[in-house]
């Protein structure tokens, strides 16, 4: 075991802003490969009730249920309520789903890899705080979203982050990714740092600090304080991996 401290960050809402990505390539599944409609353009308020849904998305699966709900007029006005619509739907509802919204995002990458990159940008605070890192810090990318498509992302915007340290966390949760990676002996705590809350306020391990980070997609009762998790700024993400990857900067 190393003294390092071992860092986790969310993509979607932590690295990366993702939201017009997530938007068109969940308006092309459903639309498109899920219905066979003649695509049109999506109206600009259909866009804005996606944004305001965004915080209850759990898996990519759920970008599809979104575009569902804002297609049916189902009224959902918190993450109880998304989860329970997702549960009526049923497996099979979600596996189709899954399916067509990652052969869009294939199909839409395949077919114009720069207008599909255009849709994502990494924000700025965090290209700021990536500059100086050295490979071989023990910082990991713990996404949702597949690895090919969160490598096709960061190596665009210039940012180098090695294929095995970046996880497709699957149905796996998040914490359990993490309490896994401490298991096997190498670092003798960790940082998580994610836009969703219940990743988060569950964590019950003394050797893993938890962020949420007010930046991403996250209700505003969510930076409360009765929620017990603190919150992280923009501005704070560079001193917290300095600080936390300093003796792993020293030793390379």
């Amino acid at each position: 075991m190393n003294g390092h401290t071992l860092v986790v960050l969310d993509f979607d809402g932590v690295i990366c802003d993702t939201i017009d990505e997530c938007f068109v390539s969940s308006w092309i599944a459903y639309h498109s490969l899920y219905h066979n409609e003649a695509l049109r353009p999506p109206a600009r308020t259909i866009r804005n009730e996606f944004a305001r849904l965004r915080p209850f998305v759990r898996s990519g699966e759920d970008f599809v249920r979104i575009q569902e709900i804002l297609a049916t007029g189902a009224r959902v006005t918190d993450q109880a309520g998304f989860d329970e619509l997702t549960r009526q739907a049923g497996e099979e509802s979600r596996k189709r789903f899954r399916e067509v919204f990652y052969q869009a995002r294939t199909e839409m990458l395949e077919r114009d890899r720069d207008g599909w990159l255009a849709l994502s940008r990494i924000y700025p605070h965090v290209i700021l705080a990536f500059a100086h890192l050295p490979r071989e810090v023990p910082l990991y990318v713990l996404s949702t979203k597949k690895r090919e498509f969160v490598e096709e992302i960061v190596r665009a915007e210039g940012i180098q982050i090695p294929s095995e340290k970046i996880l497709w966390s699957d149905r796996e949760p998040k914490l359990a990714t993490v309490h896994r990676l401490l298991e096997e002996g190498r670092y003798p705590q960790a940082i998580l740092v994610d836009d969703q809350i219940d990743y988060l306020a569950t964590n019950a391990d003394p050797r893993i600090r938890v962020y949420l980070a007010s930046w991403g997609y996250v209700q505003k009762e969510w930076l409360c304080e009765p929620l017990k998790v603190p919150v992280l700024a923009p501005q704070d993400l560079k001193p917290l991996l300095e600080e936390a990857l300093a003796p792993a900067r020293t030793a390379s």
